[in-house]
């Protein structure tokens, strides 16, 4: 139960990270609002997480793109639960496009979900904490793409790296009122616009098959856990960190797949282990 008491909001929570995040702040104490854009996958998580709830459990349908429909939200969260100390931003929308072909209008419609939104919940989640007095932590979403980016990616690669600098730029100025501000940077998680690899291929754990060094694909749970983590207590001394979950991917030059290396069993013997 390590966050009972606290009251959460998770956006984009349809699937993978922001299903796997609401289920498990769910299973560990929070009270949980969860949000989609979408009637049906609402009503799908919403069900599964009252299925593991400890606490209460209500849902919001949004477009947290507009700052009206996010005040709404939380209107409607502090009407079921009294306070909201936990904001999850996983909300965000991915549309490759050549930068060539790029418009005003399409990169406007990637910021609006995948920067705006992030600012109009936090400062609205913040002025709520502040008000009441209470404790709270907000998690963004980054991506590797935030410093490394990918190719016809740029509006979501911008928006990634704005999230890295606002994260950092709110904890500074929310860390006297007890509130932690951090940011989650994931990379090669199914579900987080990457495809289930074949289960064969992964048994074979050949780190040329991989693009990680760790030779497993992530799963969102392996995020969630984090999610809970910085939703706790136990990380109150943590704030403007930006935490890659990605298997070691952003800490190599080159994959194996591109600069194959041979992997042995180190003979211990022949060292002088100290």
């Amino acid at each position: 139960m390590r966050v009972a008491g606290r009251s959460a909001i998770i956006t984009g929570a349809a699937r993978g990270i922001g299903r796997a995040s609401a289920m498990i702040l769910a299973e560990n104490g929070a009270d949980v609002l969860v949000n989609t854009r979408n009637e049906e996958t609402l009503e799908a998580v919403y069900q599964d997480v009252k299925k593991v709830a400890t606490g209460k459990v209500a849902k919001y349908l949004a477009d947290v793109g507009y700052e009206d429909q996010v005040n709404a939200m939380f209107d409607h969260a502090i009407a079921e639960f009294g306070k909201v100390n936990i904001l999850i931003n996983n909300a965000a929308v991915n549309k490759n496009r050549p930068v060539l072909e790029y418009t005003s209008d399409f990169f406007e419609e990637n910021l609006r979900v995948n920067l705006y939104a992030v600012f109009y919940t936090s400062t609205r989640a913040a002025r709520e904490m502040v008000k009441r007095g209470v404790k709270g932590s907000i998690v963004n979403f980054s991506s590797i793409g935030a410093r490394q980016p990918h190719r016809q990616m740029l509006a979501y690669d911008t928006a990634k790296g704005a999230i890295e600098s606002m994260t950092k730029a709110m904890a500074l100025e929310l860390a006297p009122f007890d509130i932690t501000v951090n940011a989650i940077s994931p990379a090669s998680i199914v579900g987080n616009f990457v495809r289930q690899m074949d289960p064969e291929i992964q048994k074979r754990r050949d780190p040329r098959d991989f693009v990680t060094p760790i030779t497993r694909q992530g799963t969102p749970e392996d995020v969630a856990n984090l999610v809970l983590f910085l939703s706790s207590e136990e990380s109150s001394f943590i704030t403007g960190q930006v935490v890659a979950i990605d298997g070691g991917l952003s800490a190599q030059a080159r994959p194996a797949m591109i600069a194959p290396v041979e992997i042995t069993p180190l003979n211990i013997a022949e060292y002088d282990i100290r």
